[in-house]
């Protein structure tokens, strides 16, 4: 697959987009997700690249996702997950809310291991095994905090400055991209990993 495309040309953003029922990135912008293109744009001018799928892409397998984006393989395709520590107490020294919730991208085809994420957490917290808990947000919570509803969860434009942490297994992928919601259940973002990662502050982290 070639690099992503320069993102400040809308006809290039377009070029591989299904023409229906969204025409036009200025469509797509004003249903969801202009905080995506908006974030995107700042940070990673020129190295992105938007998809836009069928609304039945969830009921299509992984080789058939990847095929209508030309994504390299189906481990290219990723997913934004709202983790939140169950047993959080408010540090007085920190910010109300601060390391209660947690952004998790992992591959379609990983898995997350609970145990080696609470361990990733905790040693950027300094939380105790026993004030370790993390289980996936509730959706409605999850909705308030990035501002996106379920299948269209990402990174990129969230409405809550939340820590994030990427899957080894992402940043090993080559060629080194991976695919996104974007804001809309209709829409996909590709972005090169090590770009995301510095740009997001994310920290890279063995939880497979």
């Amino acid at each position: 697959m070639p690099e992503p495309t320069n993102a400040t040309s809308r006809t290039q953003l377009m070029a591989d987009a299904n023409p229906d029922p969204v025409e036009t990135l200025d469509d797509f912008l004003a249903i969801a997700a202009t905080e995506v293109h908006k974030d995107a744009q700042n940070r990673l001018p020129g190295q992105y690249r938007f998809f836009h799928v069928a609304s039945d892409y969830y009921d299509w397998p992984y080789e058939q996702r990847a095929r209508v984006m030309a994504c390299p393989s189906t481990f290219h395709l990723c997913k934004t997950l709202i983790f939140e520590n169950t047993k959080w107490k408010q540090d007085e020294n920190k910010a109300v809310g601060e390391d209660r919730y947690w952004c998790v991208i992992v591959q379609y085809e990983g898995a997350v291991n609970i145990t080696k994420l609470e361990k990733a957490a905790r040693g950027r917290t300094g939380a105790s095994r026993k004030g370790m808990h993390l289980r996936i947000a509730p959706a409605e919570k999850s909705h308030e905090l990035t501002g996106f509803t379920t299948n269209s969860v990402s990174p990129v434009g969230m409405k809550t400055n939340l820590p994030i942490l990427v899957s080894t297994a992402i940043a090993n992928l080559s060629p080194p991209l991976f695919y996104l919601g974007a804001g809309h259940v209709d829409w996909k973002i590709a972005l090169p990993v090590q770009s995301f990662v510095e740009k997001w502050n994310a920290s890279v982290v063995d939880f497979s």
